[in-house]
């Protein structure tokens, strides 16, 4: 509370911070990764699908298949949102704090619709961009830092190697036997979520009317 020079009084409303928690799957729900991730923990890597709750809506990225067109590819944005730790598709593993967040909930719903336009299902990339790059740029730009590095290695260490195979095999004057392009399927990650809107929204704010709890 503050009286200004007229001897109004003003009141003033600080955003407290909100948390932020990175929410880790097992990919897919047969439990063969999740075996595969027990063995690589030692390790500190694994295969994992991943999601960043904030005012208590989990948002990710993801691949998917157009639901009216068998075969096709979901033109839109791979962004959805589903209710915290249980994303279809996925065995849900662990959650991981990320800090706080200084920015308001209209704040937020306006950051997920700028990277709505960002990130299309179009761009998705088993290795390349993928869920766990999407939530390492929510959490930096929610001001949380980024994600562990154990959540990512493992598709950053595949990239490494798919950009090498790839320089070598231009090299060698054969690049229509190996290079990749630019963005492909995924071959491995993805399961496709049944909660991926069929259709952009309007406005960020649609998304708490487009899913039920």
């Amino acid at each position: 509370v503050r009286e200004g020079e007229n001897g109004r009084v003003t009141t003033l409303v600080c955003q407290s911070p909100v948390p932020v928690t990175l929410h880790v799957y097992d990919i897919g729900s047969s439990g063969t990764f999740s075996l595969l991730n027990r063995l690589l923990r030692p390790f500190g890597t694994g295969l994992f699908h991943c999601g960043v709750e904030i005012y208590g809506w989990e948002w990710s990225y993801s691949f998917a298949w157009a639901a009216d067109d068998p075969g096709g590819i979901f033109q839109g944005t791979g962004v959805f949102c589903c209710n915290p730790e249980r994303c279809e598709g996925h065995s849900y593993s662990m959650s991981v704090p990320m800090g706080t967040t200084a920015l308001s909930e209209d704040e937020v719903l306006l950051l997920l619709h700028m990277l709505e336009k960002e990130w299309a299902v179009m761009d998705y990339d088993i290795l390349k961009r993928n869920c766990c790059h999407f939530c390492a740029e929510l959490c930096v730009r929610l001001g949380c830092g980024n994600i562990p590095k154990w959540v990512s290695n493992m598709a950053d260490v595949g990239a490494a190697v798919e950009r090498t195979a790839d320089f070598g095999c231009c090299r060698a004057g054969d690049s229509s036997a190996c290079c990749t392009g630019g963005a492909t399927a995924p071959r491995i990650e993805e399961v496709v979520v049944e909660t991926v809107r069929s259709a952009s929204p309007r406005s960020p704010k649609d998304h708490v009317w487009n899913f039920s709890r």
